[in-house]
């Protein structure tokens, strides 16, 4: 993702301007859950692992996937990075993915 959608600067000043990017690697959610990092870390820990179960069924290869949550931490949007076809996400569609979260989050 990094090299196709994320090295787009058009993405990289959306994101910038309007979302807080956060990576995570799943070996690290037990301990952010655990609250060792804080409340707001382990609020954030808990919501991706339950977006991330509840998406594993779809697509259980552990490839790199897109959580937008709110400002209350709910799950706005999913986007796997792969899915099992190897459908690859280009600029436009990630630029739309983001743009329809922001709409979210605006009529909300």
């Amino acid at each position: 993702m990094r090299a196709v959608v994320l090295s787009d600067s058009k993405i990289i000043k959306l994101l910038n301007k309007h979302y807080v990017s956060v990576f995570l690697l799943l070996r690290d959610l037990p301990e952010l859950q655990n609250g060792e990092k804080g409340d707001w870390a382990s609020k954030l820990a808990t919501r991706v692992t339950e977006a991330y179960e509840k998406t594993i069924t779809h697509n259980p290869d552990h490839s790199v996937h897109s959580f937008i949550l709110s400002p209350q931490l709910e799950l706005i949007g999913h986007l796997p990075y792969r899915t099992s076809n190897e459908f690859h996400i280009n600029e436009k569609g990630y630029h739309i993915f983001l743009m329809d979260a922001l709409e979210t989050v605006k009529r909300d």
